[in-house]
């Protein structure tokens, strides 16, 4: 920087223009300095922003003002305009709604999640008890607290805790959270397939889909969990969630309402029961399905396959007889097939004539689908295939469009033939059971890896996803991505 020299005074007066050329002068110098000491505070301080907008507080519905009943429906208002709706479907099954606007027309799962819940006539009654509304079955008390609104269950003694809210279930524009106080020796399961500890306690667990099946995600989360304390909870919704089970239990998804349905019992495994009464009883799988099954790409001359194309014994579709014949000489245990992949590797046609000769050699044989479903009706109808591998390119998007996905594959084998479903697929959600094998998704080989994989599929059981595997990418290395996860050859474990 040129400094701009300023004539000293050596004698005498200064004339006026001299003083005010240097009054402009030492200005102008004082203006260049500041500028050039903000830029450099500027450059030291990083951009500038203005103070950070506070957001706003959670809001709660305030106190329960009123409540009324339509038959085994109880309306709660409140202080703060928003309702809440308690159904009672049996004696030990209830549904709790919270709508923060007042009304419950908002019901994005409708029956998809719960599609059995008149289970008859229930004999319900509620008082009045001052500091709460009570509504008793055979099974259940139901605290209704007024000064603020807050719920707890009791058993049918009324004193006798199953669970209780520490604090009103709040809400803001992407979020609803409900708090519930932590036993002192309460454990909880469930969530899912989930990649890791079956035992949830001190543990924050995402139920969400995020397809990269690392250690602590969920390769098939369902939005329902069970407690020790004789419980079970299915929140009723397509919106992704996380599970804090510390102190208190905070059970969060992402969406402006709460709905979930409870379930009671005397064990986990009659709280289990409830929970698939409601949410459906797990399929039945074909005894082939329960046997050893290989899938890999058979077509990889395809110029569209996105994988190695000059693999030995792996040009064309029907290369597959070549490995059937090697298992039954080498007498394996293998029930079936899936001789394409998908990602670009297709079947080549007729596949009828594929189908029929892995038949005559004791397999059923499935398609492996990254696309969709344009042409299930002649591949089960005419060329006689029997299972679908559902996979993220196609049903990636989880939630809703996952589920619709593995419904569009059970009703084209069904539809089509007099087959049993036999669907596996990643990406679950509550009500999968109905539908589907769940596989652990693209998970490393490594050792560390596979510690995990035995609780993992424990854990899918407690989450009453009663058919579900395992399998891995071939390097610890590779990275996440939707191909194969037996494109080496290797054979997939059976459904447990």
């Amino acid at each position: 920087m040129r400094l701009i020299r300023i004539p000293r005074r050596t004698h005498g007066r200064i004339p006026t223009h001299t003083r005010k050329r240097a009054k402009r002068r030492r200005a102008s110098l004082a203006a260049l300095l500041a500028g050039a000491l903000a830029v450099a505070g500027l450059a030291a301080a990083g951009p500038m922003t203005g103070p950070a907008a506070a957001a706003p507080a959670p809001a709660t519905a305030g106190n329960a003002t009123g409540l009324t009943r339509s038959g085994n429906t109880f309306t709660v208002s409140t202080s703060g305009g928003a309702k809440a709706r308690v159904v009672i479907a049996r004696a030990d099954i209830f549904r709790l709604w919270l709508s923060p606007d007042g009304a419950f027309t908002n019901d994005p799962a409708g029956s998809d999640l719960a599609p059995t819940t008149d289970f008859g006539p229930v004999d319900v009654s509620f008082t009045d008890a001052g500091g709460y509304y009570r509504i008793t079955t055979g099974a259940l008390n139901i605290r209704v607290n007024k000064t603020p609104l807050q719920f707890s269950v009791y058993r049918a003694d009324n004193a006798t805790l199953v669970w209780q809210e520490t604090q009103p279930t709040s809400w803001t524009a992407t979020q609803t959270t409900q708090y519930l106080a932590r036993g002192a020796e309460e454990q909880f399961y469930g969530t899912g397939l989930r990649l890791g500890e079956w035992a949830l306690r001190g543990k924050t667990v995402p139920v969400a889909v995020d397809n990269t099946w690392r250690e602590n995600d969920n390769a098939s989360p369902a939005p329902f969990y069970m407690s020790t304390n004789g419980y079970g909870v299915m929140r009723n919704t397509w919106a992704p969630g996380s599970y804090g089970f510390n102190a208190p239990t905070t059970l969060t998804h992402d969406e402006k309402r709460f709905d979930a349905w409870y379930f009671t019992g005397d064990s986990l495994k009659s709280v289990l029961d409830a929970y698939t009464d409601v949410s459906g009883k797990p399929f039945m799988a074909p005894m082939w399905g329960m046997e050893l099954g290989n899938a890999d790409c058979f077509n990889a001359s395809n110029p569209a396959y996105q994988g190695d194309h000059n693999r030995l014994r792996h040009q064309t579709t029907p290369d597959v007889v070549g490995y059937a014949t090697d298992a039954r000489a080498a007498d394996m245990p293998s029930g079936w097939f899936l001789p394409n992949d998908g990602y670009g590797c297709g079947y080549t046609a007729p596949l009828k004539s594929t189908v029929d000769a892995l038949k005559a050699k004791g397999f059923q044989t499935g398609l492996w689908t990254s696309t969709g479903l344009g042409s299930i009706a002649d591949e089960v109808g005419t060329a006689g295939t029997r299972g679908v591998k559902t996979d993220v390119a196609w049903i990636g998007g989880g939630y809703k469009s996952a589920f619709t996905g593995v419904q569009q594959a059970v009703d084209g084998i069904e539809k089509n033939s007099d087959a049993r479903r036999y669907v596996w697929t990643v990406d679950g959600w509550a009500g999968t059971q109905r539908n589907a094998v769940v596989w652990t998704g693209d998970t490393n080989g490594t050792w560390d890896d596979m510690r995990w994989h035995v609780p993992a599929i424990a854990g899918a059981g407690l989450s009453a996803l009663n058919y579900a595997s395992a399998t891995s990418t071939a390097s610890s290395a590779a990275a996440p991505r939707p191909t194969p996860a037996t494109s080496s050859g290797r054979p997939s474990p059976p459904p447990s």
